[in-house]
């Protein structure tokens, strides 16, 4: 039971430390690099490319790939609404701190509640009602400057992009659900990297993509591609590391474990602009870290009340 709470908290801990590396890109190596269309050919080809083996060992050690029809339909559309959230991601954190629109990423079992009472006519019970409002409340608190004399313009934006964001990628866990219901979980992981592929090949195809993306090889080759590289390492370990704690503990205890990411990313900021801040941007005055706090437990709280 505590090597589980633990490594889910780790889990947390390892996407706290990407959500800054994607920061780090989106702010971008070089100019070149500042292209969100080049983050999102190494979002998808790339990382398509880096897993599709990874998966691919770990399905022959289950016997073999096979997924039916259903399950392969459901693959391609989660693909594809994974790319969406992607990209919508990469978009609010352009211009916001990463702390900030990682506490909306608590908006994501909200949406996935809310699409499995539309699909699967669920119900939900009050608890969960409630939770759900407290965490929609930290977004939208949180996604507000109070000081601002000119307005909120690109924090409303991010908690609009963010919810989009979050709606894609309940959309993606609601639809991989559904395929494994009918195929093995490493068959459908597999078939999902080549879905990334496809969807990379095709923003590839794309002139504008092509060519930001070819400029940004030319420039930093070596960095893009290993930071990235390392980037999907880390997700996948935690990843790996959240599905093994599922198994030991209650999937709705994990699910608030994970609530735990936003504090361990606010953390992760004030250390980077203490030591490294040629490589963090984190908004650290009073008033803003007051408020990422109570935004950060309000989430918290929300996924408690939620899933308790």
């Amino acid at each position: 039971m505590f090597l589980a709470v633990s490594l889910a908290i780790l889990a947390s801990l390892l996407w706290a430390i990407t959500n800054h590396i994607d920061k780090f890109l989106v702010s971008g190596i070089d100019e070149a690099g500042k292209s969100i269309k080049t983050l999102m050919i190494f979002s998808t080809l790339v990382a398509g490319v880096v897993l599709l083996p990874i998966w691919l060992i770990a399905s022959m050690f289950q016997g073999w790939i096979s997924v039916n029809w259903f399950s392969l339909i459901m693959i391609l559309l989660s693909a594809v609404a994974s790319a969406l959230a992607i990209y919508f991601y990469f978009r609010a954190l352009d211009q916001n701190d990463t702390s900030v629109v990682v506490i909306m990423f608590q908006m994501i079992p909200v949406f996935t509640y809310l699409l499995a009472l539309m699909f699967f006519h669920e119900t939900l019970s009050m608890p969960q009602l409630i939770g759900a409002a407290i965490i929609m409340l930290s977004a939208i608190l949180v996604s507000w400057d109070f000081g601002a004399k000119k307005g909120n313009k690109n924090r409303i934006r991010a908690l609009i992009l963010m919810m989009l964001s979050s709606l894609c990628y309940a959309g993606y866990y609601v639809l991989f659900n559904a395929a494994t219901k009918e195929s093995s979980y490493e068959s459908c992981a597999f078939c999902y990297q080549i879905g990334l592929i496809l969807i990379g090949m095709v923003l590839l195809g794309c002139k504008s993509y092509r060519e930001t993306f070819l400029m940004a090889i030319k420039n930093n080759g070596n960095k893009y591609i290993s930071i990235n590289i390392a980037n999907e390492v880390i997700n996948l370990v935690a990843v790996f590391l959240m599905n093994f704690s599922a198994t030991i503990i209650p999937v709705a205890l994990a699910s608030i474990l994970n609530g735990f990411q936003g504090a361990f990313v606010f953390v992760l900021g004030v250390l980077g602009m203490r030591f490294l801040p040629k490589y963090f941007k984190e908004d650290l005055s009073r008033k803003m870290v007051l408020q990422k706090v109570t935004c950060i437990l309000l989430s918290i709280v929300g996924l408690v009340v939620m899933f308790i």
